[in-house]
């Protein structure tokens, strides 16, 4: 016997989490590519969507279509029996735990529960033992199910034999069972179940009744022969598990499974007659109806609060998750078989997966959002189509998407088709798999994040498997009993899917909370995982602000300096002139006073040079992220969520300042565009005052009489008008440079000309190089008659080198060269 496999069993395989999470942190790339709310371009395309939806509202109403119509609410169901959580927002703040508007204290929630089957052992009888068989041989039999009540012993017995198998296959090492029968090897899965099914019974043998049955089951599953053998090995086998509880001081069989498999929640579940679930609201519209349709098939309401155990052919609504029903059924094998069931208006299913859903379906009214709400994976089925059903009676969600079906994605779809809803897409692709720059979740606004996790917090992981469809490979890992390299492999991945979908859901602008569920009791992929990856974002977020401060920075450097050159670049001598006493006299003035004001805002002053820093950057609370306290949904409002929800573990995160994307937003955008004449117009770079350079021009300064304060005149609308029609300058010069166009009629100006000393020198030069090539250069003073033939020259030089742009020919007067 190896005593070294059951200490390395006895030590807590969750232990490693911790230890791999932080070599996975320190080994990850830092994040640098972020979209926030407080990006311009974000900004910009959500103005002309609202913009867009504002017009065809007005084009709808200017049809004659109503405003009340134009928003088209959808056909939902009325389960009111939680009627004062269903509307949180219009009279609880979005911040505020709405328990503490209650004035009276509410009665306390109790945990439902029904009775328990005393001997457990008789859950489990010979055919479900077969059928067990049958899914473990090595070419795994399809079996058909009766119903799923049966589905779930069969599950329930399977879970049980991988959970003892550390045991089970020590003890059968101990015996040197394989030794004896070489042809055994490689069928180890078949030889625990026989094992376990011959420990279960003491090692007694079955009752004469039972014999045939027993022969007739095994020869069907072809687990004959190794019943056999090990009926043969009883006594040595006895014998050993009974060494190895003396050895460990084990008062039960479970005392020597590692720490997180000693729980009989398998067995208990499976041995409790209570049944939970959920009333499918697209076959029964409202509570009326559901209460009709459960006294119809037997059942009667149990409206006692104050007694919480439920009493056989009893049932009883929650008071956390709204279509939520808890009843104790006589037999669950008939419940299973009944229309109620078999027909989909029951949904059978685990509490554990309902708080979830339950919570996120109120988060929409909790923040007065409205728009599409996204989920991540798919772990289970009818969790996700739980969460639709809730999502029927909320008017503020446009779509429902899921992501992450994989290979499922048919069946799945299937399913929702059966349960008949059809307010849910279901998508084969994994969310971790869309770039940030994807276009495909630009309406959504809340996600709900259940990523890959240990469930090593579920009461019933049978509910979870019997979902899935009977997932074997789920029951081998949530029974792991070895810290192996494969397993550390996995658990790293895990991780890494927790952290890249939390990452990427928090990295986009439009997503305002996201709600995180779990099913694990390690702090590694729960609080430990939340505090890192909102850190992580904050931490980037306010990186990319501190960059966007150093290029403006740099902007307005460069502004500078092109401020401060362009004068010199225009000086043609560096002489400066000295301005007279009495400007000078002005100036300093000016300084001194501008220097008081200075002093008397100190403050002010102070705080502007140190935003000056860069470490002075906030961030905005638009773009900051921070966890939420989960809202308190229970009719009763005392906190029962957070006694109730063993095996969930959620977290809400939200920005600090929710964006809503209302009338309110459009207006603010439009302000800010300058579209009312109230753009704040320091948004740009502002551009440091530079010092005066001294200069050759004399400063202009402003008398005394112009600074002072001036009366208002009232308007002559006919001295205006008058002063509009007045010929300007600029009309005046291009009235005779038209009529200066025309030769037969010249026009002698009667302004002042400036000269083009470029325009000229480039004339002359051609006419040069022209007067070069023909040998008739020579160097004489032309006058306005010589200059057109000049011109003339030279256009046509520069059509003969097949140049399109020329000079464009000037009039001019009065010109020597």
């Amino acid at each position: 016997m190896s005593n070294h496999l059951f200490f390395l069993s006895l030590a807590d395989i969750f232990s490693v989490y911790p230890t791999i999470f932080k070599e996975l942190v320190s080994t990850r790339e830092s994040q640098t590519l972020i979209y926030l709310p407080s990006d311009a371009d974000w900004q910009e395309r959500m103005y002309y969507r609202l913009l867009e939806v504002q017009k065809r509202v007005n084009e709808s109403v200017d049809n004659g279509v109503e405003v009340d119509y134009v928003a088209v609410r959808k056909d939902t169901h009325s389960f009111n029996h939680l009627s004062s959580v269903l509307n949180i927002s219009p009279k609880i703040s979005p911040n505020v735990s709405p328990n503490g508007f209650y004035k009276t204290p509410k009665k306390k929630c109790q945990q439902i529960r029904g009775k328990s089957l005393k001997n457990k052992s008789k859950f489990w009888n010979l055919k479900t033992i077969a059928l067990a068989a049958k899914l473990l041989a090595k070419a795994p039999k399809k079996v058909q199910f009766e119903n799923e009540h049966e589905m779930r012993k069969v599950y329930s017995l399977i879970y049980d034999v991988f959970r003892y198998k550390v045991v089970l296959s020590n003890s059968l090492n101990d015996i040197k069972f394989y030794e004896q029968f070489p042809e055994c090897i490689g069928d180890e899965n078949r030889i625990w179940l026989m094992f376990y099914e011959l420990l279960r019974r003491n090692f007694k043998q079955r009752f004469s009744e039972e014999i045939d049955l027993q022969y007739l089951l095994y020869c069907e599953s072809d687990v004959e022969e190794i019943a056999e053998h090990l009926w043969k090995f009883r006594k040595p086998l006895a014998a050993s598990v009974a060494r190895m509880r003396i050895k460990f001081n084990a008062l039960s069989l479970s005392k020597l499974l590692p720490i997180h498999l000693q729980n009989e929640k398998v067995a208990n579940a499976a041995s409790n007659t209570m049944v939970t679930g959920w009333i499918n609201p697209f076959l029964l519209r409202d509570k009326t109806s559901a209460d009709k349709f459960l006294h119809e098939c037997g059942y009667i309401l149990q409206e006692d609060d104050n007694t919480h155990i439920l009493d056989t052919n009893h049932y009883r609504w929650d008071n956390v998750c709204p279509l939520f029903v808890s009843c104790v059924p006589q037999d669950k094998g008939e419940f299973t078989k009944s229309k109620i069931v078999t027909q989909h208006y029951f949904v059978i299913q685990d509490k554990a997966f309902s708080y979830g859903p339950a919570v996120m379906s109120r988060l929409l009214d909790y923040f007065q959002l409205s728009g599409d709400i996204l989920q991540t994976h798919i772990s289970s089925p009818r969790s996700t189509a739980y969460l639709a059903s809730l999502f029927h009676s909320v008017n503020r969600l446009n779509n429902f998407y899921v992501y992450g079906a994989g290979l499922n994605l048919k069946e799945y779809r299937k399913f929702m088709e059966i349960l008949g809803v059809n307010n849910i897409r279901i998508f084969a692709e994994s969310f971790t798999s869309f770039p940030l720059e994807s276009k495909r979740f630009g309406y959504v606004v809340g996600i709900f994040a259940n990523p890959p996790n240990s469930f090593s917090a579920i009461s019933d992981p049978i509910d979870l498997i019997c979902s899935r469809g009977g997932d074997l490979s789920m029951l081998e890992v949530l029974t792991e009993s070895e810290i192996s390299a494969e397993g550390k492999r996995r658990v790293s991945l895990i991780l890494e899917e927790q952290l890249l979908t939390l990452q990427l859901a928090m990295s986009r602008p439009q997503i305002q909370f996201l709600l995180y569920q779990t099913h694990s009791i390690v702090s590694s992929e729960n609080q430990d995982m939340v505090d890192y990856i909102v850190k992580l974002i904050n931490e980037t977020s306010l990186r990319k602000h501190q960059s966007v401060f150093r290029e403006r920075k740099r902007l307005e450097a460069i502004a500078e300096a092109e401020v401060a050159n362009i004068p010199a670049a225009a000086m043609g001598s560096p002489r400066k002139r000295v301005p007279n006493a009495q400007a000078e006299e002005k100036v300093k003035a000016q300084s001194a006073t501008e220097a008081g004001t200075t002093k008397s805002d100190g403050i002010v002053e102070v705080s502007g040079v140190a935003d000056e820093s860069e470490d002075n950057v906030v961030l905005p609370d638009a773009d900051e992220f921070m966890c939420e306290n989960i809202p308190d949904i229970c009719i009763n409002q005392d906190g029962c969520i957070k006694q109730h929800s063993i095996g969930c573990y959620l977290s809400l995160i939200k920005r600090t300042k929710i964006t809503q994307l209302n009338a309110k937003y459009l207006i603010k955008m439009a302000e800010a565009r300058g579209l009312f004449d109230t753009a704040d117009k320091s948004t740009g770079p502002k551009v440091k005052g530079t010092k005066t350079l001294e200069t050759n021009i004399e400063p202009i300064i402003e008398s005394e009489y112009c600074s002072s304060r001036r009366v208002e005149k009232r308007i002559n609308i006919d001295q205006l008008i008058s002063r509009l029609m007045t010929n300007t300058n600029s009309s005046v010069n291009r009235i005779g440079i038209i009529k200066a166009s025309s030769i037969s009629h010249p026009v002698k100006f009667k302004f002042k000309r400036r000269e083009c000393k470029r325009y000229k020198t480039t004339l002359l030069n051609i006419y040069q190089i022209s007067r070069q090539q023909s040998g008739t250069f020579r160097y004489r003073r032309c006058s306005v008659e010589s200059l057109e033939e000049i011109c003339s020259i030279a256009i046509c030089c520069l059509q003969r080198k097949g140049l399109r742009k020329y000079p464009y020919p000037l009039h001019i007067q009065n010109l020597e060269i």
